[in-house]
């Protein structure tokens, strides 16, 4: 029994020497992480007239190297730019930067939002102005998502800025004009606390309305066929006006409501991949 005391005592030696090890393994793993991060903020201003804007945003990009194809999402509603970028890596993964930023009224941005408006456009602009300046950007391959009142955002931006790719549009209105008698009572009040919705207004956020002639980037829409906030047939509209000016348009209705969730993960990114991180350069400039 006195022989194994020695024996004894070299053995809790040992155990307490591989805790301490393991305890700094996993503290130095932790300072690591902590060194790394999977995203950075993203934040600007904006002037439009004597009305300034901070906008929120976050930015979070591949390990690839070299100028990189870029995605802009614009949230609205419930979700801001952080939860946006903390849901990134699925996107980020496919060898790609990612910026997400609150249109203004949402999130951290400040507001109001006014039913979206022109501050929520120049907010969208400005961000594609940082995003192709960024030298791990490649300016030719730049695309924007925009979700609920973002996508009528990313629809007008769409209209105006001959730099984009691809767009994605999920659950939005485009139509102003005729959404306005459509819509149900809740969203008309919804509008009404934002700004009287006169002729002028409906028209100047109408995404039909300022479609131009020629559009050269692919456009993927999402929207549910149960959408009691958006109706749906504000997306089918707005796909008929892109064939008719020979855009290539994608389409995808889902048996739901306004929130489609993770459902159009996949249809997204089977057009990311084709439209955005495989694309082939331009022939000629955006004018």
């Amino acid at each position: 029994m006195k022989a194994l005391r020695p024996l004894r005592g070299t053995l809790a030696a040992i155990l307490m020497a591989l805790v301490a090890m393991t305890g700094a393994c996993r503290h130095s793993a932790k300072v690591d992480l902590r060194a790394q991060p999977a995203f950075a903020p993203f934040n600007f201003q904006i002037a439009v007239g004597a009305d300034h804007y901070n906008i929120e945003g976050f930015i979070a990009h591949s390990a690839g190297q070299g100028r990189l194809p870029a995605l802009l999402v614009l949230t609205a509603g419930e979700g801001n730019a952080r939860r946006c970028i903390d849901q990134s890596p699925g996107l980020v993964a496919l060898g790609m930067l990612e910026a997400c930023i609150s249109i203004p009224g949402y999130g951290k941005s400040s507001g109001p939002s006014r039913f979206v408006g022109p501050q929520a456009v120049e907010a969208a602009h400005r961000a594609v102005d940082l995003m192709a300046a960024r030298p791990d950007v490649d300016p030719d391959r730049i695309a924007v998502w925009g979700l609920s009142d973002g996508a009528v955002a990313a629809g007008l931006l769409m209209d105006s800025d001959p730099r984009l790719r691809a767009v994605i549009l999920q659950s939005g209105f485009y139509d102003t004009l005729k959404m306005w008698p459509e819509a149900p009572l809740r969203e008309k009040v919804t509008i009404l606390r934002q700004v009287w919705p006169s002729h002028r207004v409906l028209a100047e956020r109408s995404v039909i309305a300022h479609l131009p002639p020629k559009l050269d980037c692919s456009v993927l829409i999402m929207h549910g066929e149960h959408d009691k906030k958006m109706p749906v047939q504000q997306a089918k509209r707005l796909a008929e006006a892109l064939q008719t000016r020979g855009v290539k348009v994608e389409t995808r209705f889902f048996d739901d409501g306004h929130d489609l969730g993770g459902k159009v993960d996949g249809p997204l990114k089977e057009f990311l991949r084709e439209n955005l991180i495989a694309a082939a350069p331009r022939t000629h400039a955006p004018s």
